[in-house]
């Protein structure tokens, strides 16, 4: 090594070790181990929101609603999340905006196990969800519309995580649940049943977006800037790099099925958008599933400003090359 070269590496140390001393501490969270939040995660563990000076804390906040308590109590900056609760929130009058949407079909499988082998099957039974009034319900009143089945068909029960809803079902607590990959392709590889997939039915939906608290993007761009071009190159590194991703997954899971972890990704890659930036369309379709929908209008939800501002300066396009 050169004395010119070693004088660099030390200078570029040096950099890092200010850089890391000035990042901001923020808190985020994600409301679920589902293969929907990968970008999350890869965004997260390649080290992307620090390179962008935000030293970050990672936690997972289970159920939808309980994310946006915490948002709106300052406890989290950005939460990772389905869109039934911040939309929720914000028809209800909470300072809530939705600022990426990283997600926006259904991709959830209405799973069902023993003699339940259709939709006439479920009438006058339960249905486990991860908690009541969130994504998952959504879901199972989307998958009972398509089956010409009413929500009143159903009774549904609050079961907790994804092994604990698939448990439910094999017990004959549940006669059905919602699962997103990995779960649902791990319930089908135990026998479990599949008779409706939401996700190859292209139905929309908010089902992965970024939400925050109005006023504090309102008073502090910046640090939401930061956070979407960390976000948006960790959309870059997922796409690029499967191997990396399926990594961050199994991590994150607790899957070590090699063919159940390929999947997942496959699943979810193949509609993950490079630049998040919020359709109309599947918010409206947010909004209708919401339980006031006529109360407002789905544009006042979210803000697409900051990505459309870093699209209009490149940013996107920069990363691509």
């Amino acid at each position: 090594m050169t004395s010119r070269w070693l004088a660099a590496l030390g200078a570029a140390a040096v950099l890092a070790f200010a850089a890391a001393a000035d990042a901001q501490n923020i808190r985020l969270s994600y409301s679920g181990t589902s293969g929907q939040n990968l970008p999350f995660w890869v965004t997260y563990e390649a080290g992307l929101f620090k390179k962008y000076g935000l030293n970050a804390e990672l936690v997972l906040v289970s159920g939808g609603l309980t994310n946006i308590q915490a948002v709106m109590a300052n406890e989290i900056r950005f939460s990772y999340l389905g869109g039934a609760s911040p939309i929720q929130a914000a028809v209800q009058g909470a300072d809530i905006v939705i600022l990426a949407t990283a997600y926006g079909l259904m991709p959830y499988g209405l799973i069902t196990g023993g003699a339940v082998r259709s939709a006439a099957d479920l009438k006058g039974k339960r249905a486990a969800v991860s908690r009541i009034g969130g994504i998952e319900e959504v879901a199972i009143r989307s998958a009972m519309e398509k089956l010409g089945l009413g929500a009143k068909d159903l009774t549904f029960i609050q079961a907790g995580p994804d092994a604990l809803r698939i448990a439910a079902i094999e017990s004959g607590n549940a006669a059905a649940a919602a699962l997103a990959p990995p779960a649902l392709f791990a319930a089908t590889a135990r026998g479990l049943h599949v008779i409706a997939d939401l996700g190859s039915l292209g139905v929309k939906y908010p089902t992965s977006v970024i939400a925050a608290r109005r006023t504090a993007v309102a008073q502090d761009r910046p640090t939401a800037k930061k956070f979407l071009m960390a976000l948006i190159e960790g959309l870059h590194l997922y796409k690029q790099r499967k191997d990396y991703a399926v990594k961050v997954l199994e991590k994150y899971t607790k899957q070590s099925d090699p063919q159940i972890l390929s999947q997942t990704y496959d699943y979810f890659a193949k509609n993950v958008p490079l630049m998040p930036l919020t359709d109309a369309a599947v918010m409206e379709a947010g909004l209708a599933a919401s339980e006031k929908p006529g109360a407002k209008s789905a544009k006042d939800l979210y803000d697409n400003s900051l990505l459309q501002e870093l699209e209009q300066e490149g940013f996107g396009k920069k990363l691509s090359k």
